[in-house]
């Protein structure tokens, strides 16, 4: 008897129950019992019924704390030549909209003293949370230690203040090496981000991985890593095809995805043909992936998914669904191969004059 009552209270103290009963969604639950005027009466009636029907009561310290807040959710990210952080910055703009917050993006350019300069701003605005691609740990901690809910995105910092949503980064390159392997490729070469990241570190551990599993031997002078950037991807062909003959990649998965628009061009104003005498896969797609000729095979990432579930887990924190002292944890969004024209088997004679 006594769990029975135990569940019972714990039902009815829950944020979830009240709005899945209201037929609101939660954000709506939690602003009709905060009495906020972006909902309209008769909704705020319909929840304040439900909630006293079912003893639901508010967290009185919880509540006061979040009306000091303002509605402003801080979104910091590296760049927009990305086309994942477009995507994500759409949809979480879109998600926050729904709950009555308003999105303030900042583009650090992947600078350091960029991104804590946003996210100092941020807290002297009082947001009520951030999204974050970054690593700057002090800074975050600072904003923690306010109160304001984080989730860090794309990138694990040294210690955790807050969820964290990573592709299966390894996985995806495991992926394309591997249908590189398949169609009989010897020399893959990999064009990744720096090893300070986590998406440059984890997708060439999962190149080698790939290449060790098939027990080839790993080249060093086939891996390149640099900044993300157009000019990494063109000084990597560069390097590759000043190779001698026999050394050059006849294959190149491009984990780097601003680098693409190097690789691309670059591999087109020399003439190399896709695939006929170098395959190329890309990691993260964009629409150009669709309109180049050939059509270029890609990981995908899955931005979208990324999206819901960092504005999801956001929103969470700042409504109180979650205590934003609540341990964090790391949610990992499935990638998966998106076949097109750029994988062809091995050329006659290796690419470039």
């Amino acid at each position: 008897m006594q769990s029975n009552q135990q569940g019972e209270r714990a039902v009815a103290n829950d944020l979830r129950e009240v709005a899945r009963r209201s037929g609101v969604s939660i954000s709506t639950a939690s602003r009709s019992l905060a009495g906020s005027s972006l909902v309209s009466a008769a909704t705020r009636i319909r929840v304040e019924q439900v909630a006293a029907a079912v003893g639901y009561r508010p967290n009185a310290s919880a509540r006061a704390l979040r009306t000091a807040r303002s509605q402003l959710v801080g979104l910091v990210i590296t760049n927009l030549v990305n086309n994942s952080f477009r995507v994500i910055a759409e949809i979480v703009q879109q998600r926050l909209a729904e709950a009555g917050h308003h999105l303030v993006l900042s583009i650090t350019g992947g600078d350091p003293m960029q991104e804590r300069a946003a996210l100092h701003t941020l807290m002297e605005l009082n947001a009520s949370g951030v999204v974050v691609v970054g690593s700057d740990s002090k800074a975050f901690a600072e904003i923690r230690s306010r109160g304001i809910p984080v989730v860090h995105l794309g990138r694990r910092p040294g210690k955790l203040v807050g969820d964290c949503v990573l592709g299966d980064e390894s996985a995806g390159a495991r992926l394309a090496v591997d249908l590189l392997l398949a169609h009989g490729h010897r020399r893959v070469g990999i064009v990744c981000g720096p090893a300070t990241v986590t998406s440059g570190r984890e997708r060439l551990d999962g190149y080698r991985r790939a290449l060790v599993s098939a027990g080839r031997a790993v080249a060093e002078e086939l891996v390149v890593a640099g900044p993300f950037t157009a000019q990494t991807g063109l000084d990597a062909v560069k390097t590759f095809l000043a190779l001698p003959r026999s050394r050059r990649p006849t294959a190149l998965l491009v984990a780097n995805h601003e680098s693409a628009y190097g690789v691309l061009p670059a591999l087109r104003e020399l003439s190399i043909d896709i695939p006929g005498q170098m395959s190329v896969i890309c990691y993260e797609d964009a629409p150009i992936m669709q309109w180049w000729s050939p059509a270029v095979t890609v990981v995908d990432n899955q931005p979208a998914q990324m999206a819901e579930l960092v504005a999801r887990l956001l929103m969470e924190r700042v409504t109180g669904l979650r205590a934003v002292t609540t341990r964090p944890a790391v949610h990992r969004i499935p990638t998966h191969l998106v076949e097109r024209g750029s994988v062809g088997s091995v050329p006659p004679r290796s690419p470039g004059p």
